[in-house]
């Protein structure tokens, strides 16, 4: 039964999960970085091997998500608290699909026929509502700045759409490179195909699909912020989600995190 009141969001609230990340240094002012391959608690995730049609990704496949248990009925955001030690905005996003084994310096298309994709799109269905994609590098990039294009089928399932970015110039190990999609969409169903116009020489990239929980905005250094079940909107976290923490920054410092995480269930 799903929680309507706040005095039902009071009541389902669960205990805390502690988070405390060291950052590496950022790649660029307003490139995303993301927390999965750093060490803290949670603990550092390995880079994945699933080969380039992806998996699903679930809290048995991984390690470094933040740490919670399905509920017997739902679950939603009751709230995210942090600060950091420089300012930024921090991302709660679900990892919902993964890959490996693109090839970093190849500049013909890479076709990729996905493995399914989770029930945890913005409807709690497999559609790609609300759902970005994005390549993550676990290992730092070489030197090129290609525009890179995702072929898609997007949340109507119209095929063949494309989103694109140009990619960051040696970008750093945990650096996020997010597809701006075409217009109209709203999501991305599946992935079908990659091509980047020049070679980005060598590191390893992963493309990652996930849906965006909440945004905390860091305006000042070591103060905190939060959001909670009225400001977040109060999210539906779905069965087997699994939490990732990026970090979008104003320059180019490490950044050192801590927080809480709560959700509600009911």
């Amino acid at each position: 039964m799903a929680i309507t009141t706040l005095d039902g969001a009071i009541a389902g609230m669960q205990p805390l999960q502690q988070i405390h990340k060291v950052g590496g240094t950022m790649e660029a002012s307003g490139v995303f970085h993301t927390f999965w391959y750093t060490g803290g608690r949670p603990g550092a995730a390995a880079a994945n091997a699933a080969g380039v049609n992806g998996r699903a990704v679930t809290p048995s496949l991984v390690t470094g998500e933040i740490d919670r248990i399905n509920p017997v009925a739902n679950a939603y955001l009751a709230r995210l608290a942090v600060q950091c030690s420089v300012t930024g905005s921090l991302w709660l996003v679900d990892r919902l699909w993964e890959n490996s084994g693109l090839s970093v310096t190849s500049t013909t298309a890479q076709a990729i026929t996905p493995a399914a994709m989770p029930a945890r799109d913005l409807n709690g269905a497999a559609l790609g509502h609300g759902v970005m994609a994005a390549i993550e590098w676990s290992a730092a990039g070489g030197a090129g700045t290609p525009t890179v294009t995702l072929t898609y089928t997007d949340q109507d399932n119209n095929a063949g759409d494309a989103g694109t970015f140009v990619g960051n110039a040696t970008p750093a190990a945990g650096t996020i490179e997010i597809f701006s999609l075409a217009a109209g969409d709203s999501g991305v169903r599946a992935p079908t195909s990659f091509i980047q116009s020049a070679t980005r020489t060598s590191g390893t990239m992963h493309l990652i699909l996930f849906r965006v929980l909440a945004v905390v905005p860091m305006t000042l250094g070591h103060i905190g912020n939060a959001v909670d079940v009225i400001t977040s909107g109060m999210p539906r976290i779905y069965n087997d989600s699994v939490l990732q923490l990026m970090w979008l920054p104003s320059g180019t410092s490490a950044a050192t995190l801590a927080g809480t995480y709560i959700e509600t269930q009911g």
